[in-house]
């Protein structure tokens, strides 16, 4: 189809509407996509572990494992808040306390077990974290596993089922504890 069009000096110009659609579809389709080379993300970088694995243990897995293991001698609903629970140090005595602070300690413990497999953790000696070894990775595996069963204990609310899941996550804590963290520290990690 064809347009004229009568220009401010008189001159007819005649502009088939088909070529110019077809011109401004793909003069737009063009723009887009430069657009999103041009602001297409970098992939992202390494980020380097702030922690190394003894300050990670230390810091985060005996914290919240000691929850759980600390459910086995007493009945986390029977301990008693501190006077301040917004300020307490210790999980069961604070505001989320009781059988919430050791259901809350399972999930760390399960959702932080992907800590472990982070490349370019290293160990208290220097050396690297070995995240690419099978047992490793088994490891792993098993204290996240730990972790699920003393969160479905800790749901339960039995003293019975907490003793049984302690010991399903202090088993897979001795066994990468005796691979990987020999008392020799300079052994470690290897």
């Amino acid at each position: 189809m064809l347009i004229k069009r009568i220009s401010p000096g008189g001159k007819v110009a005649a502009m088939n509407i088909e070529r110019f659609t077809i011109g401004l579809v793909s003069a737009l389709v063009a723009v887009a996509v430069f657009a999103g080379i041009s602001t297409a993300q970098s992939p992202p970088r390494a980020v380097v572990p702030a922690s190394n694995l003894n300050q990670l243990m230390r810091g985060l897995f005996f914290v919240h494992a000691n929850v759980v293991f600390s459910a086995q001698r007493k009945n986390p609903a029977e301990i008693k808040w501190t006077s301040e629970p917004s300020a307490s140090t210790d999980p069961l005595t604070g505001v989320f306390g009781n059988w919430e602070a050791v259901e809350n300690s399972a999930l760390v413990l399960i959702d932080s077990a992907d800590l472990l497999m982070t490349p370019g953790r290293k160990c208290s000696n220097g050396m690297d974290v070995p995240v690419g070894k099978a047992d490793w990775a088994g490891f792993v595996n098993e204290l996240r596993e730990g972790g699920k069963a003393a969160y479905k204990a800790a749901q339960s609310k039995n003293m019975d089922n907490i003793i049984e899941a302690s010991d399903v996550l202090n088993t897979s804590c001795s066994d990468c504890h005796n691979k990987y963290r020999p008392r020799a520290i300079e052994n470690r990690c290897k």
